[in-house]
């Protein structure tokens, strides 16, 4: 199974299905983390009246989503696509802030 099914594809209650294009079940877990990631900072950008700890928590949580995922593309001899480089990097800028 070779899809991927974001956060608008999932339906109400039911996980979502989520298979990297190199089919392996640690990194399609690594993904499945990064996507619940994004999600969850999504959210909590959007809620208001902001909660800046609740950010900075969720930040964090996606930072490490990334840096766990990048890690397993680069273990298994896999590049990275540019956009993920470039959230990440936009991401460790963040999280030096704080």
């Amino acid at each position: 199974m070779n899809t991927l099914l974001g956060p608008e594809s999932s339906q109400a209650g039911q996980p979502r299905a989520v298979c990297s294009k190199q089919a392996d079940a640690g990194l399609d877990s690594l993904l499945t983390a990064l996507l619940n990631a994004r999600t969850a900072m999504k959210a909590e950008l959007s809620s208001w009246p902001p909660a800046t700890q609740r950010q900075v928590t969720v930040r964090h949580d996606l930072l490490a989503a990334l840096e766990a995922y990048t890690t397993g593309l680069l273990a298994r001899g896999l590049s990275p696509p540019p956009s993920l480089r470039d959230e990440l990097a936009l991401q460790r800028n963040l999280g030096s802030r704080r």
